[in-house]
């Protein structure tokens, strides 16, 4: 009587467990398919923000300076001058995009 009492309840035990495991896979995979879903969205808005700088050419204004202003450009430092500021900004908006690492702004 007891060996099928302990047989149900090792049943019982295994169903519990089953459906507990089932629950977290479900939510596990919920989980994902939001994560993916915002992953889709944020691609989708990367693709049209290359879409709507396609027609700024920057080259073409580059060069429209003349070439005496170039040199002293150049000279002075504005190439480096300006790659280091477009890094710094990249960096400062790369952390903008971590959690909890806002850094005050």
């Amino acid at each position: 009587m007891l060996d099928w009492f302990a047989e149900r309840w090792n049943d019982f035990v295994n169903f519990c467990l089953s459906i507990l495991l089932s629950l977290y896979d479900l939510l596990k995979d919920i989980g994902i398919f939001f994560f993916d879903s915002v992953l889709s969205i944020a691609l989708v808005a990367i693709n049209g923000f290359g879409s709507a700088f396609s027609a700024l050419n920057v080259i073409q204004y580059i060069d429209l300076i003349p070439d005496e202003a170039k040199s002293i450009m150049a000279l002075v430092g504005v190439n480096e001058a300006s790659v280091i500021i477009v890094s710094a900004i990249l960096i400062r908006l790369g952390l903008q995009i971590i959690p909890f690492t806002r850094l005050g702004s």
